[in-house]
This record gives structure tokens, C-alpha cells and sequence, in this order.
């Protein structure tokens, strides 16, 4: 379906293109009568797809095609008309401000200027005259346009055309700027446009207006978007009242967290993969280069000029993307920038250029202490492919690690992209908190297909030291296993910039101001990226009592001494009692208590106030009748180390008349609550680093 939708946009162009080719510039007719009635028609060049991200998405072109009319006399002063474009339904015109008065980057062409379609003229003239500008400001000058043009010919003498003198031979002012606002802020005019009839039959005139960009976010528009074209004098360029569609809007980007590995605390790593992070574009077209790739323009082949890989990814001005209605091999729409027009500018920004191609963002929350963390450099699903170039591998690079280069403009390089010769150099880059305890991650889009819906990976990993086991949570936070209530460790994922980091306000996102493009967050894509567990065993204990007349051994076996090589961990256990109390004729009542591991108190008296230290292969015990006095029930026990076993002797007082012994139970720790074994919040659940759930290993 993609493809399709693509080629009737390629069509609907050429078609466009085709008429325009046709004839660009009037011919002299002597006796100076129109040769058929004089009526221009408005179209939509294209109809894409608009991101429901998106705060200044660009529209379709909207071309105006005129044919017949008076043929004026040669040195006549061209009579002018003001243009206004407005849409349907009211959105706001979100079109770069050049200037503090609305006026924006939002263009007006007239005949394809500087697109060198060959005509019957001769000379720099029609779609051969290079592009010139006239400004908001020259335009309204007092008194009429400051850009007058005349009726004159070509070299040859034989086409009409427009010229900046009686009797001149220089094209006249061809590229009109849009002033956003004068008649509402769903509203563009461009003013004093001079308009010179074709008159000879098979012959047209073409306006074309580009660079015009909308919001989306905020249900400010759903569906189609039309646009509604007004002229004043109509007399001077009658147009058909008609609105045409020139967007649609699409599918919003989806995003998730993946392939989470589950790591040991007391087992150190380096650069291990932690979990991944997936982009899915929702539509072929939503992810965009920063400019088309290529840059046949200046006779390079795609992928070779390393200059303008240097465009992709925000280090250099651009050297093409400036032929009005611009196919470039299919990846028009695949760019965040319009119609380039390095003749306007306001000394940082040039009209059309995007600030940045599309940008992914993760923001990683709650990283505990004593960890770095990394992400890839660029998408790890795909080979690296050349940036600049035609390739139809989908791409993206690390471009900043910190919101703070999240807003940057025209021109400005990056430090994290590593990119020698247009090819990024893999490798995992350590990030670092903000103020707030935040790690950010930033990735631009470099290359992607126009006809697939793109997907991007990328890898985070870690680093950590083994901790020592001999607190009850070694790194002061366990990474996984959260106290009750604490946050959880989380990435959230979007488009970026977006405004919650203060680069623009919710506020302004529907001016014409910068950065561009810039997005909202709809939706909310997050996860856990990061599993470390704590080193430890969970024991139960289905029989124990220090109730009168009886005792119960409770001993744990550290046996992470073996002739593997495992690592050798040391820790105390925390033993969790259920059951009942006998207190004279009372009633029984529910116990529910715990005794802490030895290493957890100031004051620790092994066997009477807490658990001992179980150095690596040894064993240690206690009795209940001086640790759980005139308790009856079963005891869990959680030993901060892996490899515990245990083992209970139950006797009567003296070994009189009753012997009785048993091995411990491993339990398995709660797997989480997608699983279906551990309710959100349990003892023992991802967000605690207490006992684990009955779950049986045999």
C-alpha cells in the first residue's frame, strides 16, 4: 500500500511538472487581444501522510496553473494581486518566523524558477531564471511593491516574460515571501505577486507555494486537511473558490523495551547488554532525514561526498534541495525540510532548512548508584549504512546524551555522531545524569526507505563492580529489587524535542518558532531496561518450634566454595516467621515477624538477637527456643548468597524421646506479575528485596 500511495504522489507531480515544461513564458501577440479567456486553477501537488506527532509538519505544494488572458504590451508595468492561503479546518500556520512580524519561510515560486525545465525561451528566464527574491518587506512597501516587474521578452525576442525594467533584461523577482497571521493564524499572504497572463494558447503560468507546515498534537486536526486559496484583486488572477486536500493525517510511532537480560549483583560486568530499545514509524514516511540524501545537484554520486553526509547530521549548509517541486529519486517526503532557499535568511536560520532530521529520544530513570550505563551509537538491527547516501537501509545516529543539546540550530555539529567518511563508527557511548537524576539519549535519523515502515533498535548496556554480598542490599539500592513502594528503574521513549525539558512551550509549539521540527508526546511508550538481582537464596523451613518442652536447629550451608570457580559470597539471612505463639490459656495468635541477618544490626549476638555471617563454605546455625521462643510454625529464609542450604533437627529438650530432621525447600523468587505468580507489590515481587514467593523448584 505504501508503494502505491507513493507513485500516485510521483505521478501527480510529474503531471504537474509536464504542464509546466510545456511553456513557461508568454508569446508576443502583435495585435495585443487575448486569445482565450484568462483562468487559473489551484491543485495540491502532493497529499502526504502528516505525523499525529508532529507540531510543524509539512503540507502538499499548492500549485496554481494559469493559462490564456491579454498579452500586455512589452514595457507595461504587471498588475499585482495579493495571494492568501488558508486552512481548513482553522489550524495554525506553523511555517518558520524569519522576523518578529510574521514574516516566515513559507514561499511563493513563480514558473519552477531555478528548476532549468527546457522551454521555448531563450536566456535566463521562466524556469531557467535564477531564483530572486522578494521579501514581506519589499512587498508591502508604501506606495506598492518595492519588486515591480515589467512585460518583456527574451533574448530571442519572442516569449513575454517578466523583467525588472522597461526595457530590461533581467528576470524579475520570482520567489515571494509568506507573512503569516495578517488575517488569522490559519492564514499565509503573499503580497504585490505579479501576474502575467500566458495569453498564447498552450502556453502556462505556475505559482507554486511551498514550505507551508501545521500542528497536529492536540486534536487541533484529524483526518484531511484542506486548504482554501483567496486572491485580491480577483481581477488580476482569477482563481476557482475550491479547497483542495494537501495532507492526511497517519499512524503515530510506536515504541517498546525489549530484550531485558536478568543480571547477578555479586557477578560483575563490563559493557553487558541489558535490553533494547524499538522505534516503529508509523507510516513509510514518518521518519525523515534531515535533507534528501544524494547530491547529484553538484555532480557527486550519492554517498561519496562526505561533505554532504556532514548535512545529514547537522554540520553543514545545504547544497541542494532547492528545485521547486522536487522529486530527488522519491525521498522528497522523506525529509524534514521544504523547498531550501539559501536567499532568505535572518542570519541564523535559512528558509526551508529543518534544524535536525527526526529525532528518537530515551529518557532513563531511577539508574541506581554504582552503575554506568551505555547506549549504541546508532541502530543495531541494520549495517551501518553510508550517511548521506541513497541507501534504503534504515539508519540513525547517537547525536546527543543530554536534553540540553536536544534544541540545537542550522549549522551546529555534535560531538557523539562518530562519523568518518559518511559511515558512523559503532560503538557504545556511557551517558550521564542532568540535575534531575535523568540519563538522555538522542539519536537522528539518517537514512530511512520511503517505501517501508522503518523499524530502529538500539542497545543499552551496563557496568557495574561484583558487590560485595555481606549487606542486606550491597549497593545501598538494589538495582532490581526495590524496596516496597520505591520507583522502578524506567526508560520513556518519544520523538524528540518535545517540550517537557523546556525547549519550547506547550504554549508557543503552535507559532512559527523554533526548533523545527519539534513534536509532542501522544503516547506513552516506557519499560524496565535493566534486571540485576540480588545474590540470593530463599530457604523454607515447613516445620519449626521453640514452644515448651521443644527446640529446632535451623542451620544454612554456604556452599559457594566449589570446584568451579564460582564466585564466593559471604552474607547473613533474614528469617521470616509464620505461625503461632503459646502464651498460658490465651488464644493463639498470628505471628508475623522476621530476625535480622547479624551484618544488619550495631549490636549483633549471633543466635540470640540475629542471624550469623555465613562465610563461603562453612555452615552456621541456631536454635529456636532462643531465637523464636514459644513459637510453632514454619520459617522462611532469605540468605543474602547464592548456593544456601538448609537443614532443621527438631528434639524434644534432653533428646529424650523425640528426633526428627529435614531438609530445607528452595523456593523460586516471584517472576513478576506478567507472569501470573506474584501480585503487584507482593513480598518478594520486582519491586521488593524481601522473600520470594512459594513457587515450588520441585
Amino acid at each position: 500500500m505504501a508503494d502505491f500511495r507513493r507513485y500516485l504522489t510521483v505521478l501527480a507531480v510529474l503531471a504537474v511538472m509536464a504542464t509546466a515544461a510545456s511553456a513557461q513564458v508568454g508569446v508576443i501577440n502583435a495585435n495585443g487581444s487575448a486569445n482565450s479567456l484568462f483562468a487559473c486553477v489551484a491543485t495540491a501537488a502532493g497529499t502526504p501522510e502528516l505525523r499525529p506527532e508532529g507540531y510543524t509538519e509539512l503540507v502538499g505544494d499548492i500549485v496554481i496553473t494559469c493559462t490564456g488572458g491579454p498579452n500586455y504590451v512589452v514595457g507595461s508595468q504587471i498588475p499585482t494581486t495579493n495571494i492568501t492561503v488558508y486552512m481548513v479546518p482553522g489550524v495554525p500556520i506553523t511555517s518558520r518566523f524569519l522576523s518578529s512580524n510574521g514574516a516566515s519561510d513559507a514561499l511563493l515560486i513563480i514558473d519552477e524558477a531555478g528548476s532549468n525545465i527546457a522551454t521555448g525561451a531563450t536566456g535566463a528566464f521562466g524556469p531557467r531564471a535564477p531564483q530572486v527574491l522578494c521579501t514581506t518587506a519589499q512587498q508591502q512597501t508604501v506606495g506598492g511593491s518595492a519588486c515591480p516587474a515589467f512585460v518583456g521578452t527574451d533574448t530571442s525576442g519572442a516569449y513575454v516574460t517578466g523583467v525588472t525594467s522597461v526595457g530590461g533584461t533581467t528576470a524579475a523577482a520570482n520567489v515571494y515571501q509568506g507573512k503569516i497571521g495578517d488575517f488569522g493564524p490559519q492564514t499565509v499572504t503573499f503580497y504585490a505577486v505579479p501576474v502575467l497572463p500566458p495569453a498564447t494558447a498552450g502556453v502556462t503560468r505556475t505559482f507554486r507555494i511551498t514550505n507551508v507546515r501545521v500542528p497536529i498534537p492536540g486534536g487541533l486536526l484529524s483526518g484531511t486537511l484542506q486548504a482554501f486559496i483567496s486572491t485580491s484583486p480577483s481581477t488580476v488572477l482569477p482563481l476557482s473558490a475550491t479547497a483542495i486536500n494537501i495532507g492526511v493525517v497517519g499512524r503515530p510511532m510506536s515504541a517498546a523495551v525489549g530484550s531485558v537480560t536478568t543480571f547477578q549483583q555479586c557477578v560483575p560486568q563490563v559493557l553487558a547488554k541489558a535490553a533494547t530499545i524499538t522505534f516503529t514509524e508509523g507510516f513509510a514516511t514518518a521518519f525523515k532525514t534531515r535533507v534528501v540524501p544524494g547530491g547529484a545537484s553538484n555532480g557527486t554520486a550519492a554517498g561519496t561526498n562526505t561533505a554532504w553526509a556532514a548535512e545529514q547530521i547537522n554540520t553543514a549548509a545545504p547544497s541542494n534541495q532547492n528545485i521547486p517541486g522536487g522529486l530527488y529519486g522519491g525521498f522528497a517526503q522523506n525529509s524534514e525540510s521544504g523547498f531550501i532557499f539559501s536567499g532568505l535568511n535572518n542570519g541564523t536560520y535559512t528558509a526551508g532548512l529543518a534544524d535536525f532530521g527526526t529525532r528518537l529520544k530515551a529518557v532513563f530513570y531511577n539508574v541506581p548508584a554504582g552503575l554506568t550505563l551505555y547506549v549504541s551509537n546508532g541502530a543495531t538491527n541494520a549495517v551501518p549504512s553510508p550517511i548521506g547516501g541513497t541507501s534504503l537501509n534504515p539508519y540513525a545516529v547517537l547525536v546527543a546524551t543530554g536534553t540540553g543539546t536536544e534544541n540545537v540550530t542550522d549549522g551546529v555539529g555534535f560531538s557523539d555522531a562518530k562519523v568518518v567518511g559518511g559511515l558512523p563508527i559503532p560503538h557504545f557511548v556511557a551517558l550521564s545524569p542532568d540535575s534531575a537524576g535523568r540519563y538522555t539519549a538522542i539519536w537522528e535519523v539518517t537514512n530511512s526507505n520511503p517505501s517501508a515502515t522503518d523499524v530502529l533498535t538500539f542497545d543499552v548496556a551496563v557496568s557495574y563492580t561484583a558487590a560485595s554480598a555481606t549487606t542486606t542490599n550491597p549497593y545501598g539500592t538494589p538495582i532490581t529489587d526495590l524496596p516496597l513502594g520505591a520507583p522502578l528503574n524506567d526508560v520513556q521513549l518519544s520523538m524528540a524535542p518535545e517540550p517537557s525539558n523546556g525547549l519550547f512551550s506547550t504554549a508557543n509549539a503552535t507559532q512559527g518558532v523554533n526548533p523545527l521540527p519539534k513534536f509532542a508526546v501522544i503516547a506513552t511508550y516506557e519499560g524496565r531496561f535493566l534486571r540485576v538481582n540480588l545474590c540470593q537464596t530463599t530457604l523454607l523451613y515447613p516445620f519449626v518450634t521453640g514452644a515448651a518442652g521443644f527446640d529446632t536447629g535451623i542451620a544454612v550451608a554456604n556452599t559457594s566454595t566449589d570446584p568451579w570457580n564460582t564466585v564466593k559470597q559471604v552474607g547473613s539471612c533474614r528469617l521470616y516467621e509464620y505461625g503461632v505463639t503459646q502464651s498460658g490459656a490465651a488464644a493463639p495468635v498470628v505471628f508475623n515477624n522476621f530476625l535480622q541477618g547479624c551484618d544488619e544490626l550495631s549490636n549483633p549476638l549471633e543466635g540470640t538477637n540475629c542471624f550469623p555471617v555465613v562465610p563461603s563454605g562453612q555452615v552456621k546455625s541456631v536454635m529456636a527456643a532462643s531465637i523464636l521462643q514459644n513459637f510453632t510454625g514454619y520459617v522462611i529464609a532469605v540468605c543474602n548468597f547464592q548456593y544456601a542450604h538448609g537443614y532443621a533437627a527438631v528434639t524434644d529438650l534432653g533428646l529424650r524421646n523425640l528426633w526428627s530432621s529435614y531438609l530445607a525447600l528452595e523456593l523460586m523468587p516471584c517472576a513478576g506479575a506478567t507472569s501470573g505468580g506474584c501480585p503487584a507489590g507482593a513480598v518478594g515481587s520486582p519491586r521488593s528485596g524481601a522473600a520470594g514467593i512459594e513457587q515450588l523448584v520441585h
